[in-house]
C-alpha cells in the first residue's frame, strides 16, 4: 500500500459526526438531482399528457415530500436528543466511510441518466414508460442505498431508525402534511392574489393620481408602464418560506426563548412578509413609471422578494434575541458572546459579497452596472476584520499557482459544453471607454483579491471544519478528513450553476491544498490564480461566457 492510498484509508475510517455524514449525504443527493436534470426535457415534461403527467405531479409531490421527511427527521431528532439517539449516532461516528460503495453509487446515477432522457417523451400514450418509469425508480432507489452504505454499514443505519422510534411516524405525516399543503395552497393563490392587487392599488393612489387598475385582469397601469399581479405574485411562496425560516429558528434556539409568548414571532413575520410583499409591487410599479422599465423588470422585480424575505428574516434574529420580553435577558448573553465571534469573521465577507450582489442585480437593468457594490462590500467586510484575519497563517507557495493553473484549464474545457458562447454585454460596449473600464477593472479586483478571500474563508476556512466540531478553530487544516473536504466542495459546487462540476473539482483542489500544507493561504493563492487566468482569457481573448 501507498502512502497516499494508506492516508485516504485513514481518513476513510476518521471519525465524522452523524452532522457531517448527513451532510455529505445531502450534498451527494443535491449534486445527482443537479446532474440528471440536464437530461430531462422540462419543455416536454411541461406539456406532457397521460402518464406523463402522472410522473411530473409524482416527481413534484416525490421530491418535496422526501426532502421534508428528512428534515422534520433532522429537527425532531435534535429536539429529543435521547439517550439511545445519542448512543447510535456514537456508534455511527466510529465507522469507516467505504468508497467501493460510493464508486457503485456513481455508476447507479450514470445508468440514471439515459433514462431521465425517457421519461417524458412526446404524444399521450408513449409504448413502454411504464417501464422506464419503474426502472428509474428501482436503481434511483439502489443508488441512494448505496449512498447510505458509502457513509455507514446498514447494521448502523438500522440501529439509528430504531433509536429514533415514534420519531419517524411523526417526521411522515408532518411531512404528508406540510406537501400537501404545498399542492393546496396553490388554489389559494388566485383569491390572495386578489387581495394583493387591491392593497397595492391603495398604496399607490396617493402617488400615483392616474392609475389605472382593471380588478378584473389584476392590471395596474400607468402611462407606459403596466404591471400584472400574476397568482404567483400573491405573496404566499414568501409566506411558506418565512413559516419554515422561523419554526426553525424557534426550534433551534428553543432554549433562548420564553414560550409560548416567543410564538408571536411566527404571525409577526408572516404579516411582515406579506406587507413587504405589497411594497415590492407598489415600488415596480415606481420605478417602471418613473422611465426606468428595465431596471423594474430585469433587476428589481427578480431581486426585490428575496430582499425582502432576508430582511424579515434578519430582523427576527437579530431583534428577538435582543427582547427581554421574548428572550428572557438573552441580550446580557449575546453581548458578553460578542467579543470573540469567529464565525462572523469567516462569513461576513462572503456574506457581504452575497447581499450586496443581491442589491446590485435589483439596481440594475439588463446589464448589471452596479457590480462594484461587490468589491466594495468585501473590502469593507474584510477591513472590519483586519486584525482577526491578519492574526491567521497566510503561507502559499507555487504549489498554489500549479494548482490554481490547472483548476483554469478544466474551467476552460468544461465552459465549452457547459456554457454558450458570448459576446461583451451590448451595454459595456456601448458605454464611455471610462464607465466601460471602471467596470471591467472592479470586476477583475473582485476576482483577483476579494473573492478568493471571501470564498476561502467561508468554504475551507469554516464549512470544512465546522463539519467536523463546532469549535472548528481548534481543528488544524491537516486534521480535515475527506468527507468533509468533499461536502466543502459539493456546498461550494452548488453555487456555480451550469459549471457546478469544475466547481467541485476546484473546491477539491483548493481545500487539499489548505489540507495538505496546513494553511488557508494556498488556497487562496490557487483561488486567485484561476480567477486571474480567468479574468485574463476574458479581456485578451474575448471569452465572455466566462464571466
Amino acid at each position: 500500500m501507498t502512502n497516499g492510498t494508506a492516508k485516504f484509508a485513514r481518513s476513510a475510517g476518521a471519525n465524522y459526526k452523524l452532522e457531517a455524514r448527513i451532510a455529505a449525504l445531502g450534498g451527494i443527493l443535491f449534486l445527482d438531482k443537479i446532474l440528471l436534470n440536464h437530461f430531462v426535457d422540462f419543455a416536454r415534461a411541461q406539456s406532457a399528457q397521460g402518464l406523463g403527467a402522472f410522473l411530473r405531479a409524482a416527481q413534484h409531490f416525490g421530491f418535496r415530500f422526501l426532502v421534508t421527511v428528512g428534515l422534520a427527521l433532522a429537527v425532531f431528532a435534535y429536539v429529543r436528543d435521547g439517550a439511545a439517539l445519542r448512543q447510535a449516532a456514537s456508534a455511527l461516528r466510529e465507522a469507516r466511510v467505504r468508497p467501493r460503495w460510493l464508486a457503485a453509487h456513481a455508476l447507479l446515477v450514470a445508468a440514471l441518466m439515459p433514462l431521465s432522457g425517457l421519461l417524458f417523451p412526446a404524444g399521450p400514450r408513449p409504448a413502454g414508460l411504464a417501464l422506464v418509469a419503474a426502472s428509474w425508480i428501482l436503481i434511483a432507489m439502489m443508488a441512494a442505498g448505496c449512498a447510505l452504505l458509502a457513509i455507514a454499514p446498514a447494521a448502523l443505519w438500522r440501529k439509528l431508525a430504531r433509536a429514533l422510534g415514534p420519531i419517524w411516524v411523526y417526521a411522515l405525516l408532518g411531512a404528508l402534511a406540510a406537501t400537501g399543503a404545498m399542492q393546496l395552497s396553490e388554489a389559494l393563490w388566485r383569491p390572495t392574489a386578489g387581495v394583493t392587487f387591491e392593497l397595492v392599488r391603495l398604496v399607490l393612489a396617493p402617488f400615483m393620481p392616474s392609475l389605472i387598475a382593471d380588478p378584473a385582469t389584476r392590471v395596474l397601469t400607468a402611462g407606459h408602464f403596466a404591471v400584472q399581479i400574476a397568482d404567483v405574485c400573491s405573496g404566499l411562496e414568501g409566506m411558506g418560506l418565512t413559516l419554515a425560516f422561523t419554526t426553525a429558528w424557534l426550534v433551534y434556539f428553543r432554549r433562548e426563548y420564553v414560550f409560548p409568548r416567543a410564538l408571536i414571532l411566527i404571525p409577526v413575520g408572516l404579516a411582515a412578509i406579506f406587507g413587504l410583499n405589497v411594497l415590492r409591487i407598489a415600488v415596480l410599479m415606481l420605478i417602471g413609471n418613473a422611465g426606468y422599465p428595465d431596471v423594474a423588470v430585469y433587476g428589481f422585480h427578480s431581486q426585490a422578494g428575496w430582499i425582502a424575505f432576508n430582511a424579515v428574516a434578519c430582523a427576527i434574529a437579530l431583534l428577538s434575541r435582543r427582547s427581554r420580553w421574548l428572550g428572557g435577558g438573552v441580550r446580557e448573553s449575546i453581548v458578553a458572546a460578542g467579543a470573540h465571534n469567529p464565525t462572523a469573521v469567516y462569513l461576513v465577507p462572503f456574506l457581504a459579497i452575497l447581499a450586496a450582489g443581491i442589491l446590485s442585480r435589483a439596481m440594475s437593468g439588463r446589464f448589471e452596472w452596479f457590480y462594484p457594490l461587490r468589491l466594495a462590500a468585501a473590502c469593507g467586510a474584510l477591513w472590519f476584520w483586519r486584525k482577526e484575519l491578519l492574526a491567521l497563517r497566510w503561507r502559499g507557495s507555487w504549489r498554489g499557482i500549479l494548482a490554481g493553473a490547472a483548476v483554469f484549464a478544466a474551467w476552460v474545457g468544461a465552459a465549452r459544453f457547459a456554457l454558450p458562447q458570448a459576446r461583451m454585454p451590448m451595454a459595456l460596449a456601448q458605454a464611455a471607454p471610462v464607465l466601460r473600464w471602471s467596470w471591467v477593472l472592479s470586476r477583475a479586483a473582485a476576482a483577483v483579491l476579494t473573492v478568493p478571500l471571501a470564498e476561502e474563508l467561508a468554504f475551507r476556512g469554516f464549512l470544512m471544519r465546522r463539519l467536523m466540531s463546532a469549535d472548528f478553530e481548534s481543528i488544524p487544516y491537516r486534521r480535515v478528513r475527506v468527507l468533509a473536504l468533499c461536502a466543502a466542495a459539493g456546498a461550494f459546487a452548488a453555487l456555480h450553476g451550469a459549471m457546478w462540476a469544475p466547481a467541485a473539482l476546484a473546491g477539491l483542489v483548493y481545500g487539499g491544498l489548505a489540507v495538505r500544507r496546513d494553511s488557508l493561504g494556498e488556497a487562496v493563492v490557487a483561488h486567485a490564480t484561476t480567477n486571474g487566468l480567468i479574468a485574463a482569457m476574458v479581456l485578451g481573448w474575448g471569452a465572455w461566457r466566462l464571466w
